[in-house]
């Protein structure tokens, strides 16, 4: 009996070993990596924000600052924007402090904006939303970057603020608005964050004044590096562009679109009138320009006709950012290599360059030229346009110190544009 259970036991034994090997066999045969993501799940598609509250697309940005020797791991720069203004804003702050953005979206699009965004305000519902950052909780420095809805912080910021335990932590708010301050948002900070050092906002509608009010905060990087004599003689036009003492090698080509009903809301203010005619924006500067350098106009036009009104206009550029259109230009410049520095002017629409932009950056090679960039606006500076044409131009010199003019010193920027002129050595 001993000896039977002995053999039974053996037997087992014998089975199992057998079974464990070809398992472990079949799952080395069979196994494969995880695969990546694809484009689709990685790529990060953002909004950019207009005064108005309609949604348009913008540049995208990254969660990452630029430059990671840069990074400062304590800052974190969240923000909502639901059409660019704000996003502009960020990355700006993200560029100077070397934090970290970190996107806040809604989860679920509204159906009636309007409709929708007013009562979540009213009501104090705190709708689901998604962050581009994981660890937030991580950070010791939190900007907090919204528009301005209704006198109020979008419903999302309330839901950022209730969602993480911000005791102990610094908060930073800062908006974007046309016509209202940040300070009746303020609240929901005291409200949600009770026990975080809630810091003194901005009302960011003018880029010049976010660099100042990050010195006053104590947070502008203080490792990067001073200009020193041989950088700035890297950023200032070639040796070809000084050494005209006509224009005759100086292009200045722009793109403008002046509303024929006031102020447009995409491109900051269009027009403006000069001893009664009707210029857009940009044109004028243009002008302007060649007053001082002699240079040749070039308009950028497009075969498609914008339209002249604001909200037809807003809904065009709406379409071809969506679309990422390139926009058929109706006229070539002649003779372009003859020119050694190019000019070049545009409205800040949504963030981003115009479309046509994209265009004619792609059309022209200006390989070994500088490149001068010019922009109209109406609060956010040149946002990333310029990083952009560097991109889209990588062998040429892009000045890195162009001319951007707000909507409203437009009328009086004759001085500002001699001086700059002046300057830049042309």
């Amino acid at each position: 009996m001993k000896s039977k259970r002995t053999i039974l036991i053996f037997a087992l034994v014998l089975v199992l070993t057998f079974v464990l090997t070809a398992c472990s066999t079949g799952r080395s045969d069979t196994s494969e990596p995880s695969p990546s993501p694809s484009s689709e799940e990685t790529t990060d598609e953002t909004a950019s924000e207009s005064e108005s509250g309609q949604a348009e697309p913008s540049s995208e940005l990254s969660s990452e600052p630029s430059d990671p020797a840069q990074t400062d791991n304590s800052i974190l720069v969240a923000y909502f924007s639901h059409t660019g203004n704000t996003e502009a804003v960020a990355g700006q702050i993200a560029d100077l402090t070397g934090g970290t953005l970190a996107k806040i979206q809604r989860a679920e699009e509204y159906g009636d904006l309007q409709k929708e965004a007013e009562a979540e305000i009213l009501d104090g519902v705190h709708p689901e939303i998604t962050v581009s950052v994981d660890n937030v909780e991580n950070y010791d420095t939190i900007f907090v970057g919204y528009p301005i809805w209704w006198n109020e912080a979008p419903a999302m910021i309330a839901t950022f603020l209730d969602s993480y335990d911000f005791s102990g932590k610094t908060v930073i708010p800062f908006c974007t608005s046309a016509s209202d301050s940040i300070d009746n948002s303020l609240h929901i900070f005291n409200e949600l964050c009770p026990d975080a050092v809630i810091a003194e906002g901005l009302t960011a509608n003018d880029a010049e004044d976010i660099e100042p009010w990050l010195q006053e905060l104590g947070l502008v990087l203080s490792s990067a590096p001073a200009e020193t004599e041989t950088d700035a003689e890297s950023a200032a036009p070639s040796a070809a562009a000084e050494d005209a003492a006509s224009g005759s090698n100086i292009l200045i080509a722009y793109f403008s679109i002046p509303e024929t009903d006031g102020v447009d809301k995409v491109a900051g203010a269009s027009r403006v009138v000069v001893d009664g005619e009707v210029l857009g924006n940009n044109q004028y500067i243009a002008q302007l320009i060649q007053e001082e350098t002699g240079g040749d106009l070039f308009r950028i036009e497009t075969v498609q006709e914008y339209p002249g009104s604001h909200e037809p206009l807003l809904e065009f550029a709406y379409n071809e950012l969506s679309e990422d259109a390139r926009p058929e230009l109706a006229a070539q410049i002649e003779n372009p290599d003859s020119y050694d520095v190019i000019f070049l002017g545009y409205p800040n629409w949504n963030a981003d360059l115009p479309m046509p932009l994209y265009t004619f950056l792609e059309e022209y090679d200006f390989g070994g030229k500088t490149i001068i960039p010019f922009t109209t606006h109406g609060g956010s500076g040149f946002s990333r346009t310029i990083q952009t044409i560097q991109e889209l131009q990588p062998e040429a010199s892009v000045i890195s110190d162009g001319l951007s003019i707000s909507r409203n010193s437009v009328p009086e920027a004759q001085d500002d544009v001699a001086e700059w002129v002046t300057e830049l050595g042309i």
